[in-house]
């Protein structure tokens, strides 16, 4: 999402040294070994040899494939926080799992502690076992299987207390799950999400939100536009963060509240049917080098101002 600035107009060198040929002809590879494909014959015995791909180095592990054996039922979360939080929240927990030889600290004693009184199974697994079921991702020593997230009704979020945080068809993770973060600390009253075009709650927004998102009201509908006009009639003044000539400079504008914050996409900003639909398009002033802002870091932004302008009112 661009928030313009007010004020502006829109290899590696060849070996040089010589190399021995291999008994089994072709260039030898990294290990001294023959080409593969061409196996050559044992010194010994005169017999072929196997090819390099079917022997086993001595001392060496053989290789291990990339899918883990475990399937998963739901979702399956990583990470130390993100695990806590899901153990404090809505969901119910399976399994856990935990890397031999994982550090000790207060919140792994926190996980077993929580774990235990929630009845989860508790296994210890190789470290390479997590990071098969998690596709390599930072999953800290830890991983749990849930059920999937469960998701809101647009009138359980419509009558909670606060900001309506509304995503136009954000797709980064680590974006979405840093703004649903920022959320949760500023308190708003829930999430709605269009069905289409748009990141769900996945465990990498999970991880990304440090399991805020376990704690919170969200709301997918199929129908963004409508559910705004749905938002609206409810009471709350719709906001739409973005730049353009009819944007106004946030910190000077008086927002009516109760507020439903309009947050766009990475890069093109609100499409432009919700932006018809927003009765304040409002931006954040740029007075640096940069012309524009992150999603999450603007959304942010524009959370914890209306938090200020909620205790001015109180």
């Amino acid at each position: 999402m661009r928030i313009p600035q007010q004020g502006r107009p829109g290899s590696s060198r060849p070996d040089s040294r010589t190399r021995r040929p291999s008994p089994g002809g072709g260039k030898p590879d990294s290990r001294g070994r023959g080409a593969q494909g061409a196996p050559g014959r044992d010194n010994r015995s005169g017999r072929p040899r196997p090819a390099a791909s079917d022997q086993k180095a001595p001392g060496n592990r053989p290789a291990r494939k990339s899918s883990s054996p475990i399937r998963i039922k739901g979702d399956l979360l990583y990470g130390r926080n993100a695990i806590i939080e899901s153990l404090l929240g809505r969901r119910s927990a399976t399994r856990l799992w935990l890397a031999e030889g994982v550090r000790e600290d207060e919140r792994i004693e926190r996980l077993h502690d929580l774990a235990r009184q929630n009845n989860i199974l508790i296994d210890t697994v190789p470290r390479h076992l997590l990071d098969d079921l998690t596709e390599g991702a930072n999953h800290q020593g830890v991983a749990m299987e849930v059920e999937t997230f469960p998701y809101d009704d647009l009138e359980d979020v419509i009558e909670a207390d606060g900001t309506i945080l509304i995503m136009d068809h954000i797709h980064d993770p680590q974006n979405f799950g840093t703004l649903l973060r920022a959320g949760d600390a500023a308190g708003i009253a829930g999430v709605v999400l269009p069905s289409d075009r748009s990141v769900s709650i996945t465990p990498a927004v999970v991880n990304a939100s440090a399991g805020a998102v376990e704690h919170m009201r969200v709301a997918v509908v199929p129908n963004l536009g409508r559910a705004i006009e749905k938002i609206e009639a409810a009471g709350r003044w719709i906001v739409g963060l973005d730049g353009g000539e009819d944007a106004v400079d946030l910190f000077d504008t008086d927002l009516p509240l109760p507020v439903a914050l309009v947050v766009g996409s990475e890069g093109p900003g609100l499409t432009r049917n919700i932006r018809q639909r927003c009765q304040i398009i409002a931006s954040l002033p740029m007075v640096g080098k940069v012309a524009s802002l992150n999603a999450a870091t603007a959304g942010s932004i524009a959370l914890f101002d209306i938090v200020r302008r909620q205790r001015s009112a109180e």
